[in-house]
């Protein structure tokens, strides 16, 4: 059983931000949960020409939404 969250195109899109650390994300996941709203964090690699030992790293997009996502359970 998946869940996928369904995000309209008309979404309320409260804030949006880059964050650099796993924990900075669980600290705007816990708020969001606190207040009752939404949000949508997705993650992606980035690289430095400068950092030639860590050339790549994490970073992630947070995004809150006014109003929970809809979810919807598929069957595969």
């Amino acid at each position: 059983m998946l869940e996928e969250a369904i995000v309209e195109p008309s979404e309320n899109v409260i804030y949006k931000g880059y964050l650099s650390t796993i924990e900075e994300v669980v600290e705007h996941v816990k708020a969001a949960d606190t207040l009752g709203l939404g949000f949508r964090v997705e993650s992606y690699t980035v690289s430095s020409p400068a950092d030639a030992e860590d050339a790549q790293q994490s970073e992630y997009e947070f995004t809150l939404l006014g109003d929970l996502p809809v979810r919807h359970e598929s069957e595969d």
